[in-house]
Order: structure tokens, then sequence, then C-alpha cells
């Protein structure tokens, strides 16, 4: 594809809202893990992306909160404070067979090996594909109106993701943001550039 792909944003306010629809599926303690790992490992690919409760100060850092994985079906919802970050999604996580995609991840990695040492494996990043094909707006909300032809809201992305109860728009948000790095790479795989 050799002319670069491009989209202001009254076009994308023209777009649909967009929003997973399918099973959202929430971790908050250590005993959930038993049904949720041998989904995660049937899959081929995995979308992919974190939370973290924002820090609004310099030097103030937050963990990661929330890490979720997508499958075409079911989005997981893992709240890694909660319910910890097992060696079986570490293994998950260094499997270069599963493919785990998302937008811009390479913070998410950093964060993540910050709670727990592991070399990430079968990683890619659907901004950096974009980039190495011509496209220039590689953020998420862009590349989601640029290959899907749909809107997202990024409204949820500064909210406190360590709160007791996260609310059904939080967890609307986070599963789309999964589940866009699935289909934005399907896409991609389609065009030959995956």
């Amino acid at each position: 594809m050799s002319e670069l792909m491009e989209i202001t944003k009254e076009e994308i306010n023209e777009l649909p809202l967009w929003k997973f629809e399918g099973e959202i599926t929430i971790l908050e303690d250590d005993k959930d893990w038993e049904e949720v790992i041998p989904k995660l490992w049937k899959a081929d690919i995995l979308g992919f992306d974190t939370e973290a409760k924002p820090a609004f100060k310099k030097g103030v850092y937050n963990p990661v909160s929330v890490i979720q994985l997508a499958t075409d079906d079911e989005v997981f919802i893992i709240r890694n404070l909660l319910c910890g970050f097992p060696g079986d999604l570490v293994r998950i996580f260094e499997d270069p067979s599963i493919i785990k995609v998302g937008a811009a991840i390479r913070d998410d990695l950093k964060d993540l090996q910050k709670l727990r040492k592991f070399k990430p494996e079968g990683f890619e990043d659907i901004s950096t594909i974009a980039s190495e094909n011509g496209v220039r707006q590689i953020g998420a909300k862009n590349l989601t109106a640029i290959f899907l032809k749909k809107r997202i809201s990024k409204a949820q992305q500064t909210s406190n993701w360590e709160r007791e109860q996260l609310t059904q728009a939080q967890l609307d948000y986070a599963a789309t943001d999964a589940y866009l790095g699935l289909k934005v790479y399907e896409e991609f795989l389609k065009l030959g550039w995956a």
C-alpha cells in the first residue's frame, strides 16, 4: 500500500461508536485462573493491553492494575493487584507461538516486568506494523478508524483502575482496547503486513 492512510478528526467523529460486545470475564481472585488459563493457551492470537491508575504528579508511579487479553469472543480483565500475576500467565507471555497484539505496547511490557521479571516473546505492536507500512496516524483510535471503520471512546483512559469495583464503562473501555488490537492485526494479516 503506497499511499499514506490518513483520517481527520471530523471523519472519525462520523464513524459509528464501537465497543466490544462479547463476554467479559473479570479475574479478581487467584482461584479464577483455573478456568481461564486453558482458554488462553488455546488462542493463536490474543489482543493485549494494560491499565494503571493515572499519576497526575511528576515522579509518581502506579503499577499496572489491569491486564486485558482478548480472544475472538471473550475478553479477560485481569485485576492483577487482586488475583496476582501467576507463572502460567508468564509462560503465555514468554511463548512465541501465541501472538499477543496491542497498540504502543512497549511501555506496557516494561511496566509488567516491574511486577514480575519475564522475557516477552510473540508480542506484536500494531502501531509499529502500521508505521512500517506507511501509516502516519498510529494510535489505537486512529488505527481503529482507518482499518475497522469504527470510532472508539477514550473517556475512561485516565479513570481510577484501582477502585474496588470497576464501572461498566471501565470494563467496556478495557475490553475494547484489547479487542481492537486483535481485530486491527487481523486486518494487517489480510494485507500481508503481519
